[in-house]
Formats: structure tokens, C-alpha cells, sequence
């Protein structure tokens, strides 16, 4: 059986109503050198009946089901584990591609023979209906190559870098990543993307749309203010200090924990102020945090903080 170019991952669970939009997108694509590998996270809704009605209609579509849930970060792994294209593509079950997109994406692959080829996304309401147009098109437009792939990792810079489902990548490039079930909420993006980047020698990115993002208004990080968007960062910085330290350069390493500290002060000092609530709690990630961010990579402030705060309890 000849293997597909891109392999397709979508973890599914209980999102039975979008995931017919997701898989309507696929089929609309005008690159058709794929398969689509639906990971069904044990799912209790009509989910499973949508899924088959995809895959009696086209051989492309694939399913592999689990017994009992365990989460978007080993279903991912699970895709991983079968994907037999030469490059893979993410896509969550209530997001949608582009007609355009794989086919924009591969042509970049082959023209630039890069490792991690990336596009945009744009915010749709959580109502959005997919209809393919057989007429979409892509412009031509300049692209980013880059050498040096942490460029696209430095914050706030370039704030979505963390987004996996925007990009193809080369599958070699990936053989020895995986998502980290640790990390269930945007911290699975972030260290999964922080094991890829060291790896690629090269990078584009194009200004073109490839992912249409389903505003959800229950998902963790559409929550006005909620301990489910910052509990990870202790282990998140403790992960990195125990493991990525020696993967990247001293500017890099200073320029990310300089901007990360700034953005976790917000979540756990100004929001509770702002919300007037979780107070303590914020405050314990804050110190738990600390304890594992190298005081070499910070300005003379942010030292004195986390130092003081790292002797906290």
C-alpha cells in the first residue's frame, strides 16, 4: 500500500458537534495525497457515528478508538505512533483547514526543503459552519525562512509559535518527539514545540491562512480567569530546567524566561487582584514556579523576586 505524503492527526472527544466541520475540511482539500487519523478519546456522544460515516465514504479517513479516556496528549501520541506520511499535520476536532492548506503547505515543503513549514490561523465564532469552495485560492506571498528556528519561539514576539496545528512537519523530524501527558492543557503545545525547534535546521512560515480556529467558550484558555490555565508552570519550568537547558543558546534561554516570568506575574498577581479571587492558590504556583527558573536568565529585578519568592513556602 503506497504511504500518503501527510498524515492527518485529529484527536477527538465529545465534540460530535464540530468534528463533521473538521472532517468536511479535510475531504474539500485540493491536495489529496493524505490520510486522516481520528484518535477518539473514548468518547460518549455521536462522535464515533460521524467518524464512520467519513470513512465509509473515503478509505483516506481512519479511526482508532480508546477503551477508556486518556486525554488529548496521549491520543496525539497514538496518531503519531501510526502516521505513515512523510509529513504530519495537526488539527483539533472543532478547527477547520482551509481548502488551500495542505496544498499550500506541501508546495512550500518541496520548494524550501524545510523541516517545519507554518501558516496562520483566523478566530471564527464557535457557530461557524464549513463549506468547502472549490474556488478558494492562496495568494503568492513573501515568506520567512529561518536558519535559526528559535526566532520563532521568542515571547511575545511571536505569541502563537506554540500552535502545532498550523504547520506540516517533516515526519523524521518527529520520530523521537512525543506530547508529554503531564501537560493537558496549552503546556503540551508549549514543551512539545520546545522539543521540536532544536531539532529543525530549517523554518518557513507564510503570512496565508491554513486554520480556520473555532472560538469555544468551555475550553481552559477562552476562561475569563481560571487556576486550570497557570497550574502547570511549576512542572512546565521544571521540565525545562531538567531537560532543555543544553538544547538552546543563553540569549534564547534569557529572552524566554525574561518574557515567560512577566506573562506568569500577570496570571498570578494582577488577574487575582484584577478578579478578586484565588488568591493563595496563584500565589503558590508563583513561588512553586520560581524555584526552578535559573536566576541567570533574568534582569536584576526579576532576580531579586524570584529569589525572595523561591524562600517562600
Amino acid at each position: 500500500m503506497k504511504k500518503p505524503k501527510i498524515s492527518i492527526i485529529i484527536p477527538n472527544y465529545n465534540y460530535g458537534r464540530y468534528i463533521d466541520d473538521a472532517l468536511k475540511s479535510v475531504l474539500a482539500q485540493k491536495f489529496n495525497d493524505w490520510e486522516c487519523i481520528v484518535i477518539d478519546d473514548a468518547s460518549t456522544d455521536d462522535s464515533i457515528k460521524i467518524i464512520k460515516k467519513y470513512i465509509k465514504k473515503d478509505s483516506r479517513f481512519k479511526l482508532i478508538q480508546s477503551k477508556k479516556h486518556i486525554g488529548t496528549s496521549s491520543s496525539r501520541n497514538k496518531g503519531l505512533d501510526a502516521a505513515q506520511g512523510d509529513y504530519i499535520a495537526f488539527l483539533d476536532s472543532d478547527d477547520c483547514y482551509t481548502d488551500y492548506a495542505l496544498d499550500m503547505l506541501y508546495n512550500l515543503a518541496l520548494s524550501t526543503k524545510a523541516d517545519m513549514i507554518g501558516a496562520q490561523t483566523t478566530i471564527v465564532p464557535e457557530n461557524y459552519s464549513f463549506v468547502p469552495n472549490a474556488n478558494a485560492s492562496y495568494p503568492t506571498t513573501n515568506i520567512s525562512i529561518s536558519n535559526n528556528p528559535v526566532e520563532f519561539l521568542l515571547l511575545p514576539k511571536n505569541y502563537n509559535w506554540c500552535w502545532i496545528w498550523r504547520r506540516i512537519y517533516k515526519r523524521e523530524l518527529l520520530k523521537d518527539v512525543r506530547f508529554l501527558p503531564d501537560f493537558e492543557t496549552i503546556g503540551d503545545d508549549l514543551t512539545f514545540m520546545l522539543n521540536v525547534c532544536w531539532r529543525a535546521k530549517t523554518i518557513v512560515e507564510t503570512p496565508n491562512i491554513s486554520v480556520m480556529h473555532r472560538y469555544n467558550r468551555f475550553s481552559v484558555m477562552n476562561k475569563t480567569f481560571d487556576i486550570d490555565k497557570i497550574d502547570w508552570f511549576p512542572k512546565y519550568f521544571k521540565y525545562i530546567k531538567n531537560n532543555m537547558l543544553d538544547k538552546y543558546d543563553f540569549v534564547f534561554l534569557r529572552y524566554f524566561y525574561q518574557n515567560t516570568l512577566k506573562y506568569l506575574l500577570l496570571e498570578t498577581v494582577a488577574k487575582p487582584k484584577m478578579y478578586n479571587k484565588l488568591h493563595l492558590e496563584s500565589r503558590k504556583i508563583l513561588i512553586d514556579s520560581c524555584k526552578y527558573i535559573p536566576l541567570r536568565y533574568l534582569t536584576f529585578k526579576q532576580k531579586i523576586l524570584c529569589k525572595f519568592l523561591s524562600w517562600l513556602k
